[in-house]
C-alpha cells in the first residue's frame, strides 16, 4: 500500500523544467582586431551564425583600443565554444557584440540572461542592451562570477515578449581579458504537471488488486 501512493505521489507531483534556449555557444570562429592606432572601432560581421537556437542570426564584433603609441590592441575571438576578449598593455579598449535575429518571445523560455563567465580580471564592467532600448545596467566582476541578470532587473521588461537584438558590452583598467562560455536565456521555469486522477486512481486501484492476488495465493 506504501509503494502505490508513493508511485500516485510521484506522479502528481512530477517537476518539469521548462527548456534553455542558446543564444550563442561561441563555437562559429570569428576574430576582430583593433589596433589603437586610428580613432574610433573596428567591426567584423558573421552573417550567419551556428551553435545558436534562434533563426537568421548574425553576429558583430566590435572593438576599440585605447589610442596609444604601442602596446594598444584588443582582441575579440570565438573558437571552439569559447569566446576571449584580450587588450594588451597599454589598452582599456571596449568590446561589444551584437546579435540581430528573428524576433523570440524570450519570456517562453525563462525568466532571465545568463552568461557564463570562464574568466575575467578585476574591475571589468559588463552590460546588456536589448532591442537597442532596455539596459540591465553595469556590473563590474570582482571575480569569476556568472552573470545573471532577471528580466524584471531590466530598464524596460516589456521587450522581452519580442527580442530581436542583443547587445554585450564590455569596458575595464589597462589590459583586462576576459573569458566566456555561453550565452543563453538563463533562468528555467519550474512548472508543475498532474495525472488526471482518473488514471491515478486505476493505478493505485491496480496495485492493490496485484496484492489482494498475492495475499490470496499464500492463504491457499
Amino acid at each position: 500500500l506504501a509503494i502505490c501512493w508513493v508511485l500516485v505521489y510521484g506522479f502528481t507531483g512530477q517537476a518539469v523544467f521548462a527548456g534553455v534556449l542558446t543564444l550563442d555557444d561561441f563555437s562559429q570562429y570569428q576574430r576582430l582586431n583593433d589596433e589603437g592606432d586610428e580613432p574610433g572601432a573596428t567591426s567584423d560581421t558573421v552573417s550567419v551564425l551556428t551553435g545558436t537556437g534562434l533563426s537568421n542570426v548574425s553576429r558583430t564584433y566590435i572593438g576599440e583600443a585605447t589610442t596609444s603609441d604601442s602596446g594598444s590592441k584588443i582582441t575579440i575571438k570565438s573558437q571552439n565554444g569559447l569566446l576571449k576578449i584580450d587588450n594588451g598593455p597599454a589598452s582599456a579598449g571596449q568590446a561589444s557584440i551584437l546579435w540581430n535575429f528573428d524576433p523570440v518571445d524570450l519570456t517562453k523560455f525563462g525568466t532571465g540572461l545568463l552568461l557564463e563567465v570562464s574568466r575575467i580580471d578585476l574591475n571589468v564592467s559588463a552590460e546588456i542592451i536589448v532591442n537597442g532600448v532596455a539596459g540591465s545596467g553595469a556590473k563590474t566582476f570582482t571575480g569569476v562570477d556568472d552573470f545573471l541578470v532577471h528580466f524584471d532587473d531590466f530598464s524596460n521588461s516589456d521587450v522581452f515578449s519580442s527580442v530581436s537584438s542583443l547587445r554585450l558590452n564590455f569596458s575595464g583598467p589597462l589590459a583586462w581579458d576576459g573569458q566566456f562560455r555561453l550565452l543563453l536565456d538563463g533562468t528555467r521555469r519550474a512548472t508543475v504537471t498532474s495525472v488526471p486522477l482518473p488514471a491515478a486512481y486505476l493505478l493505485m486501484g491496480s496495485a492493490l488488486l496485484g496484492l489482494i492476488g498475492i495475499s490470496r495465493k499464500k492463504t491457499v
